[in-house]
């Protein structure tokens, strides 16, 4: 009975250490526990790419408006409908628009140049505004970054009339 009991632990023994020296599955393991961090770091990336194609989406709807504006300043529905049609991919823009003159100076504004600004030194000059506003949710939700963020953008442009 002694024997087989030695002979059963030197078995165990034999059996563990033929283990301890393998090294199949070892890269599996290594897989799966990075797996998960490098799948969070790829949706993050992709997160940021489509946020930053949405900012350039939003500010370039902003100049297209204004470009629109430059040509028929007083159409200021015309300007939004341009800035909602350059970024038809973003699905909740909205556009403001206007229009005024100032002085050259970039002082003294006056909305729809009802009334022209008066004490400019070196002239008057027309402009057109447009105010573009989109929200950008993300895929997943981080910590410290909120769920819904605000994309603004503006362009002001001279306008000849």
């Amino acid at each position: 009975m002694m024997t087989s009991k030695f002979m059963s632990r030197d078995v165990c023994a034999a059996v563990a250490m033929k283990l301890r020296k393998s090294e199949t599955g070892s890269a599996l393991l290594e897989v799966a526990l990075i797996l998960p961090t490098l799948l969070l770091v790829l949706v993050g990336a992709v997160d940021f790419g489509r946020a930053y194609y949405v900012t350039i989406e939003v500010s370039s709807a902003a100049e297209a408006g204004a470009l629109y504006g430059t040509l028929n300043p007083s159409n200021t529905s015309g300007m939004q409908a341009a800035a909602i049609a350059d970024a038809k991919d973003v699905t909740n823009l909205t556009a403001t628009s206007s229009y005024g003159c100032e002085c050259s100076d970039g002082t003294s504004p006056s909305n729809s140049c009802s009334s022209p600004p008066s004490g400019c030194s070196s002239g008057i000059v027309n402009y057109v505004e447009v105010d573009t506003v989109a929200n950008y949710s993300p895929i997943l939700i981080y910590p410290g970054i909120p769920s819904s963020i605000v994309l603004k953008g503006k362009s002001r442009m001279r306008a000849n009339y």
